[in-house]
């Protein structure tokens, strides 16, 4: 098929939605489609496909938006006009862009599946999405979790145009080395025990319980890869405050490199609490599904995370260990278990990165597109 793809996210940040899209993108190549990406107008020095570490097998057109906080109402609304212009240049439209889904469904009538990452952020969002998840033009409407699923069957869309699809690792892509040869490149000390966290450190991801865990296990370096800025002053200061020296952040890592702090690691954790949230504040703890999760699985490395609801979709006691969200206790003694116990560490490593077999990005576009 023809496919465009309607995204527009805020570009060479920090965030996970412009990742996810790119791999979206090139798996959806990947598996033999034509692929067009309508993107918000950027300028960079770096090639944009080497910085999401993608093929270039897919397309790119850059369409009128601003970078304020109406870039997606303002790239929904050009990306519109566009297609309405251009609407025989594809099969099928899919996006993660609330504003051109309903255009595309109610207006344009052009068929568009709708991928789905959080529900509603606002009243004027969750009318769009009882009118548009009701269109005939809706062919699809896929979610990251089961959890997000139930929340949208709530809004009155049909059971068979919903399709639960998990994120995903782009397995041939990572670079494996041993992890004394990952820690020469992360420069992080050979010799120590090291317990690492990647990704955003929003609020309820458990940072500060990992901080408990610290003190309290104080012959462990403990390393967190990513954040925000604001946020890592804000830890640096509790750390201050809580006399803790075996904690480090790192801060922003490229896409391409962060795979290598994770092979530098003897343990990896997900410390989320019950109430973590995405970057606009919402609780997501039933239906979050972290990329870093998969990238996680595909390390190698025994993975230590909080039995949340959407976590325990893909993990489980054979391929990790789960603790009780918001203990420190629980966490730490999960921490231990994993280094202590080296044997049990690597059957769970080894069957997760079995069970990751089954979550690439080609098997998620596969899946997304299967029937239509």
């Amino acid at each position: 098929m023809k496919i465009t793809y309607v995204g527009s996210p805020p570009l060479f940040s920090k965030g996970a939605s412009a990742i996810h899209i790119f791999k979206m993108c090139n798996a959806y190549s990947n598996i033999g489609h034509d692929v067009t990406l309508l993107l918000p107008p950027y300028d960079s020095g770096e090639n944009i496909y080497d910085f999401y570490n993608v093929s270039e097998n897919f397309g790119i057109k850059c369409i009128f938006s601003t970078r304020n906080l109406l870039r997606q109402l303002i790239h929904g609304i050009s990306c519109s006009i566009h297609v309405f212009f251009n609407r025989n240049q594809a099969d099928i439209y899919i996006t993660r862009n609330i504003v051109f889904a309903f255009i595309a469904t109610i207006f344009l009538k052009i068929p568009t599946l709708y991928d789905a990452h959080h529900p509603a952020v606002n009243s004027i969002a969750e009318q769009m999405l009882k009118l548009f998840l009701r269109s005939d033009y809706l062919i699809k409407l896929s979610t990251n979790s089961a959890g997000l699923a139930e929340l949208y069957k709530g809004y009155g869309i049909k059971d068979d145009k919903i399709v639960v699809a998990h994120n995903g690792v782009d397995i041939d892509s990572l670079k494996y080395l041993s992890k004394a040869e990952a820690r020469k490149i992360t420069k992080l000390p050979n010799k120590a025990k090291i317990v690492l966290y990647s990704g955003n450190i929003y609020k309820g991801r458990g940072i500060e319980t990992l901080m408990d865990v610290a003190g309290l296990i104080n012959d462990v370096l403990f390393v967190i890869v990513g954040g925000e800025e604001h946020d890592i002053i804000h830890y640096r200061e509790l750390l201050k405050n809580k006399k803790i020296d075996n904690f480090r952040f790192i801060g922003f890592v490229k896409q391409e490199e962060v795979f290598y702090y994770l092979l530098s690691a003897d343990v990896l954790v997900m410390p989320y609490t019950m109430s973590m949230t995405l970057k606009s504040g919402t609780v997501a703890s039933d239906f979050t599904s972290p990329i870093k999760l998969f990238e996680y699985m595909a390390s190698g490395r025994v993975i230590v995370a909080s039995a949340i609801p959407s976590v325990k979709e893909i993990l489980n006691d054979r391929n990790s260990i789960l603790v009780e969200p918001g203990s420190a206790k629980s966490l730490a003694d999960g921490i231990n278990l994993a280094l202590s116990d080296m044997e049990k560490a690597n059957l769970l490593s080894n069957r997760a990165v079995e069970d990751v077999k089954n979550y690439t990005w080609d098997e998620r576009a596969r899946n997304i597109l299967h029937n239509i």
